[in-house]
């Protein structure tokens, strides 16, 4: 089997259980279930027969934690990685409730149903601005690692890993809109000619069918 990108989001968070749109660095870190959750995907990687030789994270306090634990599980180091944070929400920044979360949403919709790459919250992020900063690491990654047989662990964040893999080409949009990751979920991409395949997604164990 090929190396792959093993894309994992963060353990549960105290901004998650609020329902805060929290996602400017460094963030909040894990609460205890989210350290259970850390523990069992280490677990789990550590059990799958992957070669990783770092385990990779965003710069975010809940990433970089999570991707500690699954280090205890696998014996590696963890190296964060620049530029692979959460999809800035902009004024909506630790704001919660119904508005906020519909707001944020909303533009995640306007990417995915409607391919309105530019449209974006007062002060965060057009899909345009993620791609940009997000994919030049991912190509990155594939050329030093997956190319050379190493798999990676990348540790992140929910919308940032669905766009990833949009981007990617490795699923259609309407089934990255309809299919978010919960926390320690994981996307597992493989390389595919000059592109990817999706070989999981969350509990869709196996490639999926779209």
């Amino acid at each position: 089997m090929s190396a792959r990108l093993h894309l994992v989001r963060h353990g549960q968070t105290p901004s998650n259980v609020a329902g805060a749109l929290d996602t400017a660095l460094p963030g909040a870190p894990l609460t205890e279930l989210g350290r259970e959750q850390a523990r069992m995907v280490g677990a789990e990687l550590a059990g799958s027969g992957i070669s990783p030789s770092v385990i990779l994270s965003s710069e975010a306090a809940r990433a970089r934690e999570t991707a500690g634990l699954i280090d205890d599980a696998m014996g590696l180091t963890t190296q964060a990685v620049p530029g692979m944070y959460e999809v800035q929400a902009g004024s909506y920044e630790m704001r919660t409730g119904e508005e906020a979360l519909l707001a944020y949403n909303r533009v995640v919709r306007d990417w995915l149903e409607d391919g309105d790459l530019a449209s974006c919250l007062p002060g965060g992020e057009s899909a345009l601005d993620v791609q940009d900063r997000a994919m030049p690491v991912i190509s990155e990654l594939r050329e030093s690692y997956l190319d050379n047989g190493i798999d990676v662990v990348l540790v992140v964040h929910g919308t940032l890993m669905r766009m990833i893999a949009v981007f990617a080409g490795a699923v259609p949009s309407q089934w990255a809109l309809a299919n978010r990751i919960p926390n320690c979920g994981v996307i597992e991409l493989a390389p595919d000619g000059g592109g990817w395949s999706c070989e999981r997604w969350g509990d869709h164990l196996g490639r999926p069918q779209f």
